[in-house]
Protein backbone atom coordinates (compact mmCIF):
# COMPACT_ATOMS: atom_id res chain seq x y z
CA UNK A 1 0.00 0.00 0.00
CA UNK A 2 3.08 2.24 -0.34
CA UNK A 3 3.12 5.55 -2.36
CA UNK A 4 5.00 7.84 -3.03
CA UNK A 5 5.01 10.93 -1.01
CA UNK A 6 3.41 14.34 -2.51
CA UNK A 7 4.46 17.78 -2.18
CA UNK A 8 2.08 20.08 -3.58
CA UNK A 9 2.04 23.67 -4.39
CA UNK A 10 0.92 25.75 -1.37
CA UNK A 11 -0.27 29.39 -1.01
CA UNK A 12 -1.25 31.87 -3.36
CA UNK A 13 -0.67 29.50 -6.39
CA UNK A 14 -3.83 27.38 -4.75
CA UNK A 15 -6.21 30.77 -5.84
CA UNK A 16 -5.09 30.53 -9.61
CA UNK A 17 -7.78 27.09 -9.83
CA UNK A 18 -10.56 27.90 -8.32
CA UNK A 19 -13.26 27.24 -10.53
CA UNK A 20 -12.02 23.80 -11.92
CA UNK A 21 -11.91 22.52 -8.39
CA UNK A 22 -14.68 23.96 -7.30
CA UNK A 23 -16.71 22.38 -10.03
CA UNK A 24 -15.34 18.62 -9.49
CA UNK A 25 -16.54 18.74 -5.88
CA UNK A 26 -19.97 19.89 -6.56
CA UNK A 27 -20.15 17.48 -9.53
CA UNK A 28 -19.07 14.73 -6.91
CA UNK A 29 -21.61 16.43 -4.35
CA UNK A 30 -24.26 17.25 -6.36
CA UNK A 31 -24.06 15.59 -9.57
CA UNK A 32 -24.04 18.91 -11.49
CA UNK A 33 -21.32 21.68 -12.27
CA UNK A 34 -21.26 24.39 -14.47
CA UNK A 35 -18.58 27.38 -14.97
CA UNK A 36 -17.49 29.87 -13.36
CA UNK A 37 -18.97 33.49 -13.93
CA UNK A 38 -18.21 35.99 -16.50
CA UNK A 39 -18.03 39.61 -14.90
CA UNK A 40 -20.74 41.57 -15.34
CA UNK A 41 -21.97 45.08 -13.11
CA UNK A 42 -22.47 44.96 -10.02
CA UNK A 43 -25.73 45.98 -8.07
CA UNK A 44 -24.95 45.18 -4.35
CA UNK A 45 -26.95 47.89 -2.43
CA UNK A 46 -28.53 49.12 0.50
CA UNK A 47 -26.87 49.61 4.27
CA UNK A 48 -24.25 47.28 5.82
CA UNK A 49 -25.97 44.21 7.16
CA UNK A 50 -28.94 44.34 4.62
CA UNK A 51 -30.13 41.95 2.10
CA UNK A 52 -29.38 43.03 -1.45
CA UNK A 53 -32.90 43.57 -3.64
CA UNK A 54 -33.86 40.82 -5.71
CA UNK A 55 -35.59 42.42 -8.62
CA UNK A 56 -36.15 40.89 -11.86
CA UNK A 57 -32.90 41.26 -13.63
CA UNK A 58 -31.41 39.20 -10.52
CA UNK A 59 -34.08 36.42 -9.50
CA UNK A 60 -31.70 33.22 -10.02
CA UNK A 61 -35.62 31.69 -10.36
CA UNK A 62 -35.85 34.02 -14.02
CA UNK A 63 -31.49 34.34 -15.32
CA UNK A 64 -30.00 32.16 -13.39
CA UNK A 65 -27.73 34.94 -11.48
CA UNK A 66 -27.13 37.79 -9.16
CA UNK A 67 -24.13 40.31 -9.76
CA UNK A 68 -22.51 40.82 -6.58
CA UNK A 69 -19.18 42.71 -7.20
CA UNK A 70 -18.74 42.72 -10.34
CA UNK A 71 -19.41 39.06 -10.76
CA UNK A 72 -22.30 36.58 -11.57
CA UNK A 73 -23.08 34.29 -9.16
CA UNK A 74 -25.58 31.64 -10.96
CA UNK A 75 -27.67 30.42 -7.82
CA UNK A 76 -28.39 32.86 -4.97
CA UNK A 77 -31.71 32.12 -2.52
CA UNK A 78 -34.16 34.57 -3.37
CA UNK A 79 -34.17 37.53 -0.93
CA UNK A 80 -30.62 36.92 0.69
CA UNK A 81 -28.11 38.61 -1.76
CA UNK A 82 -24.75 39.53 -0.13
CA UNK A 83 -23.82 42.08 2.73
CA UNK A 84 -22.67 45.75 2.01
CA UNK A 85 -19.20 46.02 0.37
CA UNK A 86 -19.08 42.59 -0.55
CA UNK A 87 -15.89 41.25 -2.21
CA UNK A 88 -15.85 38.61 -4.22
CA UNK A 89 -12.61 36.27 -4.50
CA UNK A 90 -14.24 33.03 -5.95
CA UNK A 91 -17.32 31.85 -7.84
CA UNK A 92 -18.31 28.84 -9.66
CA UNK A 93 -21.21 26.70 -9.61
CA UNK A 94 -24.45 26.46 -11.86
CA UNK A 95 -27.85 27.78 -11.26
CA UNK A 96 -29.05 24.87 -9.08
CA UNK A 97 -26.28 24.79 -6.62
CA UNK A 98 -23.61 27.90 -6.80
CA UNK A 99 -20.39 28.57 -3.89
CA UNK A 100 -18.92 32.02 -3.48
CA UNK A 101 -16.16 33.11 -1.37
CA UNK A 102 -16.19 36.66 0.27
CA UNK A 103 -12.73 38.22 1.45
CA UNK A 104 -14.95 40.99 2.77
CA UNK A 105 -16.87 42.57 4.68
CA UNK A 106 -15.32 40.26 7.99
CA UNK A 107 -16.75 36.93 8.66
CA UNK A 108 -18.45 38.13 11.80
CA UNK A 109 -20.10 40.71 9.24
CA UNK A 110 -21.13 38.03 7.21
CA UNK A 111 -22.65 35.62 9.37
CA UNK A 112 -24.40 38.69 11.43
CA UNK A 113 -26.10 39.38 7.38
CA UNK A 114 -27.20 35.92 7.46
CA UNK A 115 -28.50 35.53 10.85
CA UNK A 116 -30.75 37.96 10.15
CA UNK A 117 -31.62 38.23 6.51
CA UNK A 118 -32.36 34.54 6.85
CA UNK A 119 -35.29 34.18 8.76
CA UNK A 120 -36.99 37.82 7.50
CA UNK A 121 -36.96 36.29 3.89
CA UNK A 122 -38.27 32.59 5.01
CA UNK A 123 -35.03 30.69 5.97
CA UNK A 124 -34.91 29.79 9.51
CA UNK A 125 -31.72 29.25 11.07
CA UNK A 126 -30.99 25.32 11.18
CA UNK A 127 -27.40 25.35 13.04
CA UNK A 128 -25.36 28.24 14.48
CA UNK A 129 -22.13 27.35 15.73
CA UNK A 130 -18.12 27.63 15.59
CA UNK A 131 -18.02 30.54 12.66
CA UNK A 132 -20.68 27.88 10.51
CA UNK A 133 -24.41 28.72 9.77
CA UNK A 134 -26.61 26.97 7.87
CA UNK A 135 -30.28 27.95 6.59
CA UNK A 136 -32.49 26.15 4.67
CA UNK A 137 -36.96 27.43 3.62
CA UNK A 138 -38.57 27.97 0.28
CA UNK A 139 -36.72 25.04 -1.47
CA UNK A 140 -32.97 25.89 -0.38
CA UNK A 141 -30.53 24.98 1.47
CA UNK A 142 -27.91 27.79 2.82
CA UNK A 143 -24.46 27.28 4.30
CA UNK A 144 -21.77 30.06 5.55
CA UNK A 145 -18.93 28.55 6.72
CA UNK A 146 -16.01 31.53 8.31
CA UNK A 147 -12.13 31.02 8.42
CA UNK A 148 -9.84 33.94 9.35
CA UNK A 149 -9.73 35.08 6.51
CA UNK A 150 -12.92 34.73 4.43
CA UNK A 151 -16.13 33.07 4.59
CA UNK A 152 -17.34 30.81 1.99
CA UNK A 153 -21.44 31.20 1.20
CA UNK A 154 -23.29 28.04 -0.60
CA UNK A 155 -26.76 28.26 -2.25
CA UNK A 156 -28.33 25.10 -3.28
CA UNK A 157 -31.70 24.12 -4.23
CA UNK A 158 -32.94 21.52 -1.92
CA UNK A 159 -34.95 18.23 -3.53
CA UNK A 160 -38.70 19.24 -4.68
CA UNK A 161 -41.39 17.79 -2.30
CA UNK A 162 -42.55 14.54 -4.09
CA UNK A 163 -39.69 14.07 -6.25
CA UNK A 164 -36.70 11.54 -5.96
CA UNK A 165 -33.10 12.35 -7.10
CA UNK A 166 -32.03 9.74 -10.14
CA UNK A 167 -30.59 6.95 -9.26
CA UNK A 168 -26.62 7.28 -8.48
CA UNK A 169 -24.49 4.04 -7.55
CA UNK A 170 -22.22 4.31 -4.53
CA UNK A 171 -19.28 5.12 -6.32
CA UNK A 172 -20.76 8.04 -8.08
CA UNK A 173 -21.82 9.90 -4.60
CA UNK A 174 -18.99 11.43 -1.62
CA UNK A 175 -20.63 12.05 1.65
CA UNK A 176 -20.75 15.12 3.47
CA UNK A 177 -20.07 15.46 7.38
CA UNK A 178 -23.56 16.64 7.40
CA UNK A 179 -24.67 13.27 5.65
CA UNK A 180 -22.63 11.24 8.37
CA UNK A 181 -23.32 13.94 11.57
CA UNK A 182 -20.01 14.86 11.70
CA UNK A 183 -19.80 18.77 11.90
CA UNK A 184 -16.02 19.98 12.56
CA UNK A 185 -14.48 19.53 9.86
CA UNK A 186 -12.74 21.71 7.01
CA UNK A 187 -15.21 23.02 4.52
CA UNK A 188 -15.26 20.82 1.35
CA UNK A 189 -14.26 17.78 3.45
CA UNK A 190 -15.66 14.61 2.18
CA UNK A 191 -16.08 10.96 2.88
CA UNK A 192 -15.65 7.99 0.31
CA UNK A 193 -18.83 6.79 -1.06
CA UNK A 194 -20.97 3.93 1.28
CA UNK A 195 -18.59 5.04 4.56
CA UNK A 196 -19.52 3.81 7.65
CA UNK A 197 -18.28 4.92 10.86
CA UNK A 198 -17.74 4.68 14.68
CA UNK A 199 -15.81 5.63 17.97
CA UNK A 200 -16.44 9.65 16.31
CA UNK A 201 -15.61 12.36 18.63
CA UNK A 202 -16.46 15.75 17.60
CA UNK A 203 -15.54 18.97 19.37
CA UNK A 204 -14.90 22.30 18.25
CA UNK A 205 -11.13 21.98 18.23
CA UNK A 206 -11.87 19.02 15.61
CA UNK A 207 -13.27 15.66 14.91
CA UNK A 208 -11.67 11.98 15.39
CA UNK A 209 -13.72 9.12 13.67
CA UNK A 210 -12.86 5.26 12.50
CA UNK A 211 -14.10 4.50 8.83
CA UNK A 212 -14.62 0.80 8.88
CA UNK A 213 -16.07 0.95 5.19
CA UNK A 214 -15.34 0.96 2.54
CA UNK A 215 -12.29 -0.95 2.62
CA UNK A 216 -8.75 0.95 3.17
CA UNK A 217 -6.96 0.93 -0.28
CA UNK A 218 -10.54 2.35 -1.33
CA UNK A 219 -10.32 5.18 1.25
CA UNK A 220 -6.69 5.85 0.82
CA UNK A 221 -7.53 6.07 -3.27
CA UNK A 222 -10.36 8.63 -2.55
CA UNK A 223 -8.38 10.62 -0.77
CA UNK A 224 -5.26 10.80 -3.04
CA UNK A 225 -7.73 12.31 -5.13
CA UNK A 226 -9.97 14.59 -3.36
CA UNK A 227 -7.43 16.38 -1.57
CA UNK A 228 -5.57 18.44 -3.65
CA UNK A 229 -8.97 18.84 -5.50
CA UNK A 230 -10.63 20.26 -2.56
CA UNK A 231 -7.62 23.01 -2.04
CA UNK A 232 -6.27 21.28 0.84
CA UNK A 233 -2.53 20.71 0.96
CA UNK A 234 -0.84 17.09 1.22
CA UNK A 235 2.20 17.57 3.46
CA UNK A 236 3.12 13.98 3.33
CA UNK A 237 1.97 10.60 2.05
CA UNK A 238 4.24 7.32 3.34
CA UNK A 239 3.89 3.87 4.68
CA UNK A 240 5.76 2.10 7.55
CA UNK A 241 5.09 -1.61 9.13
CA UNK A 242 2.06 -1.83 7.16
CA UNK A 243 0.41 1.49 8.30
CA UNK A 244 -0.02 4.42 5.29
CA UNK A 245 -0.71 8.08 6.42
CA UNK A 246 -1.49 10.68 4.80
CA UNK A 247 -1.19 14.37 6.15
CA UNK A 248 -2.77 17.49 4.50
CA UNK A 249 -3.70 20.99 5.97
CA UNK A 250 -6.13 23.79 4.76
CA UNK A 251 -6.31 27.70 5.05
CA UNK A 252 -3.02 28.31 5.67
CA UNK A 253 -2.74 26.06 8.59
CA UNK A 254 -5.79 26.92 9.82
CA UNK A 255 -6.75 23.17 9.74
CA UNK A 256 -4.97 20.11 9.87
CA UNK A 257 -5.70 16.07 9.27
CA UNK A 258 -4.53 12.71 9.29
CA UNK A 259 -5.68 10.29 7.58
CA UNK A 260 -4.20 6.74 8.66
CA UNK A 261 -4.85 3.76 7.73
CA UNK A 262 -4.22 -0.35 8.64
CA UNK A 263 -4.83 -3.36 6.46
CA UNK A 264 -9.00 -3.25 8.14
CA UNK A 265 -9.69 0.24 9.59
CA UNK A 266 -9.08 3.76 8.28
CA UNK A 267 -9.04 6.23 11.09
CA UNK A 268 -9.42 9.86 10.39
CA UNK A 269 -8.48 12.88 12.48
CA UNK A 270 -9.20 17.05 12.11
CA UNK A 271 -7.80 19.63 13.96
CA UNK A 272 -8.77 22.92 13.95
CA UNK A 273 -6.29 25.87 14.86
CA UNK A 274 -7.95 28.83 16.46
Amino acid sequence: MAHAPTTPARGPARRLLPALAGLALLAAATGCGGAAEPVSGPTSTGSAGAAAPTSPSTDPSRDGGTTVDGRTVPAVAPGLGFPDGSKVDTVFGDPSSATVILTAPPPEQVLTHYRQAGPAAGYPVGTDTAGTLHLAGRGWTVAVITSSRDTTVTFAHAQPAGTTAPPQGDSEVALTGRDLGVTNLPFNFRFPPGSRLRDLSDTTAGARLTLVEPAPERVLAFYRDHLPRGFFDVTGDRTVDGTTTITFDKDDGEWTGTIEATDDRVTVTTVHHR
